[in-house]
């Protein structure tokens, strides 16, 4: 019995060390991403029009110069900014902002005036107009889901959230204002389209990229939908009934501009 426990203090004191301690434990792995972060991106955004191509679809008894009338609406590039919080482990609250990004709007399905005896009709016309081009400005806010580990220097995420697109009128190009006056004679004025600001929901996946387990800086990439669905008006005026400079609205449209957003960015954690 005796010879069993001094073999035990043995034993313990040579894995005390020379001191006669235990070593402590291995230091745990410190937490990436944890209740408190705050995580700053600053990155270029790529806004891609979903539905960038289709039909204005007024009322063909009031307007027969619109039957078929298309659109074609380009892509374009901007700047986006954000910055999000963690209130408690793997969910974060994002607040966002896509700079001004310029979309070129292009009309399809032309028609040309035709004369006949009996009042007028309208042929097809072969090509495209630029008629101009539209503002937008998107700002979002993003309830997160980080679903790995907090202590993962890979970090993928999906949210769902809102979004408020604000957008600038669009103001015809001369050769589009020649083009309504060729196509209906009383309009001879400037023309305007106005876009009406629209408030829609959103969704988004993405990735945060620590440049090491120890550092704060980041390379952020994430797509987002975002659901907009805006009203049109079409003015024009009409001089020679009206004051010059009047304008009188001519056509209502709802739109929808749907649109996917790919960011890429650098970022900030702390």
């Amino acid at each position: 019995m005796a010879l069993a426990v001094s073999s035990a203090v043995v034993s313990v004191a040579a894995s005390a060390g020379p001191s006669g301690y235990a070593p402590p434990p291995p230091a745990a792995t410190p937490a990436v991403y944890e209740a408190g972060t705050v995580m700053l991106r600053l990155g270029a955004s790529w806004v891609d029009p979903d539905d960038d191509s289709g039909r204005w679809r007024y009322n063909r008894d009031l307007f027969p110069e619109f039957e078929g009338l298309g659109y074609r609406i380009d892509d374009d590039t901007g700047w986006n900014f954000s910055v999000g919080f963690m209130p408690i482990d793997h969910f974060s609250i994002e607040l966002g902002y896509i700079g001004t990004t310029e979309h070129d709007v292009d009309w399809t399905g032309l028609l040309q005036p035709v004369l006949p005896a009996i009042g007028p009709e309208f042929e097809p016309l072969d090509g495209r107009l630029r008629v101009g081009s539209v503002d937008r400005q998107t700002g979002t806010l993003f309830l997160n889901w980080f679903p790995v580990c907090k202590e993962s220097w890979i970090q993928p995420y999906v949210g769902l959230g809102a979004i408020y697109t604000d957008f600038d009128n669009l103001r015809f190009r001369t050769t589009a204002n020649d083009y309504l006056s060729d196509l209906n004679e009383v309009i001879t004025g400037p023309a305007t389209m106005y876009f009406e600001d629209d408030w829609g929901w959103g969704a988004q996946f993405g990735v945060d990229i620590m440049f090491g387990r120890d550092s704060n800086w980041l390379v952020n990439l994430a797509g987002q939908y975002h659901d907009v669905d805006t009203v049109t008006d079409l003015h024009y005026a009409f001089p020679r009934e009206l004051e010059p400079g009047t304008f009188v609205r001519a056509a209502r449209r709802q739109l929808d501009l749907d649109a996917w957003v790919w960011n890429l960015g650098i970022g900030y954690k702390f």
